[in-house]
């Protein structure tokens, strides 16, 4: 979650309700209760550093307040659960803003006490309460993570991937000092249940998920063109859900071109990918937290091609989420609390909700377009990662960025030449493509590499191109790596 200012402010002005609670500290018994009560109800913000009021106190040292808090509610709340504990500032005070979903696994408990939100209050439920809430569970259905994985036994499970799940970092001390096997490992987890492994623990642990679970596949697929008759590159994979996610994210990398980046001073050439690795992996891991396992048509599709990434998984946007909210980075409403839990202990879901921010971000100082989010409910969720002719990047020093295009234009230019002359020097005919992918992106970057000879009328029949000092420059630098 990233809320602007304004907006913590226009939350301070509600003052405390159903959904908002204030804190003056930021303390772990006075932040549980508040916490599971919205879990156990319908979700809510809690604001420490905020007096009952609404004046704002602050929080010091807000940064290792928040990592303290977050590590230690997780551990005493039960069952697991993901929630996102982020450092704002209002009026240049530091304030921890706790974001919790609805809980989709009711009752939680905080220490072993169960607690309700009602109106602006928290207290600890009464019997009847308890009840009703065991009672509404037990009449829902079942989520498909929760279903037993049918055949899956410990003998089908990865080593490799128990072996990193349990000694992730964020591993609860419980579950590393249990001796009682994996199996209650697991259980401890909310991976197994009576004994047996869950869903949930077959696609994030088994060595071929795939054999039972079909939808657990994943396609990858790279080309030039869609309707090419083959492709450059096409993997179906299976397996334990880290490995298959390392996998894909290599896929993008290795099947998109790398940009080489200038610097003013020392003209050395950095090759960098064309999408940051950070958008890349956020994005593949939201597909895995996030779509519908349930099913058999379901599925994880990534296409890579020239001019984009589009990452397909089924399930549409959860009830309550827009394009709008995920781009705002809005906190997640989780079809899959297990499963993304499993993540979040292996350290690929760093903060609920934050990752559509995050890819947005990484995206920006890439100098990519934006992301474009999708939802279709008859077929699932697309993003879709832009490719870019150019970009440019301005620090203290002036750095250039070049596609794999761009230089090959720059490498046959000498002197002064027409647009029909370097279309023949470059073996191309196709003048729109030339155009969109050589012409433009060389005139359009800063600093210039490319320019005209007449700039005051772009479309005369006599305009010709040549390089500009820095294009100068680059070629050289490519003709001495060419020839080192």
């Amino acid at each position: 979650m990233s809320k602007s200012p304004s907006e913590l402010k226009q939350l301070l002005s509600l003052g405390e309700n159903q959904t908002l609670e204030f804190k003056a500290k930021a303390s772990l018994q006075m932040c549980g209760p508040q916490v599971c009560a919205f879990l156990n109800t319908q979700g809510g913000y809690l604001l420490c550093g905020v007096n009952n009021q609404g004046q704002i106190s602050g929080i010091d040292k807000a940064e290792q307040v928040a990592e303290r808090l977050e590590s230690e509610l997780k551990s005493a709340i039960q069952p697991p659960v993901l929630f996102s504990v982020e450092v704002q500032t209002v009026e240049g005070k530091n304030i921890l803003v706790v974001e919790v979903p609805a809980g989709k696994d009711i009752p939680y408990a905080f220490n072993s006490d169960i607690y309700v939100r009602i109106n602006e209050r928290t207290q600890k439920a009464d019997v009847d309460t308890i009840r009703d809430m065991v009672l509404r569970k037990q009449i829902e259905p079942e989520r498909w993570e929760r279903l037993f994985s049918s055949e899956l036994d410990e003998q089908a499970l990865s080593e490799p991937a128990c072996k990193k799940l349990l000694s992730a970092k964020r591993i609860p001390d419980e579950v590393k000092k249990a001796e009682q096997g994996l199996l209650h490992q697991l259980q401890l987890l909310s991976l197994a249940k009576y004994g047996r492994l869950t869903n949930a623990a077959d696609v994030l642990l088994a060595k071929t998920p795939g054999k039972r679970h079909p939808q657990a596949r994943v396609r990858a697929v790279s080309y030039r063109q869609k309707a090419d008759d083959e492709y450059q590159d096409l993997q179906h994979l299976d397996g334990p859900m880290a490995e298959i996610i390392e996998q894909l994210i290599s896929f993008v990398i290795r099947n998109t071109p790398s940009r080489a980046r200038f610097t003013g001073n020392s003209h050395q050439r950095q090759d960098v990918p064309m999408y940051p690795e950070q958008a890349v992996r956020e994005a593949i891991v939201n597909a895995f937290a996030h779509r519908d396992y349930s099913s058999f048509a379901g599925g994880i599709k990534v296409e890579v091609s020239p001019q984009q990434v589009n990452i397909w998984n089924s399930g549409a946007f959860p009830k309550g989420i827009d394009v709008e909210k995920i781009q705002q980075g809005h906190i997640s409403v989780l079809r899959n609390p297990d499963i993304a839990h499993g993540l979040y202990l292996q350290g690929y879901m760093e903060k609920l909700g934050r990752g559509s921010v995050v890819i947005q971000e990484a995206c920006k100082q890439a100098g990519l377009p934006a992301p474009k989010w999708e939802s279709d409910p008859s077929s699932g969720v697309t993003l879709t990662l832009f490719a870019t002719e150019v970009t440019t990047e301005v620090t203290t020093e002036v750095t250039t960025e070049v596609t794999t295009d761009v230089a090959r234009m720059i490498q046959v230019m000498t002197t002064e030449h027409s647009r029909d002359d370097l279309m023949v020097l470059m073996g191309l005919n196709n003048a729109e493509h030339f155009r969109k992918h050589y012409l433009k992106p060389a005139l359009t970057a800063e600093p210039h590499m490319v320019e005209m000879t007449i700039p005051d009328k772009p479309t005369s029949r006599n305009q010709k191109y040549r390089l500009t000092s820095l294009g100068q420059q680059v070629k050289q630098q490519l003709s001495d790596e060419k020839h080192s």
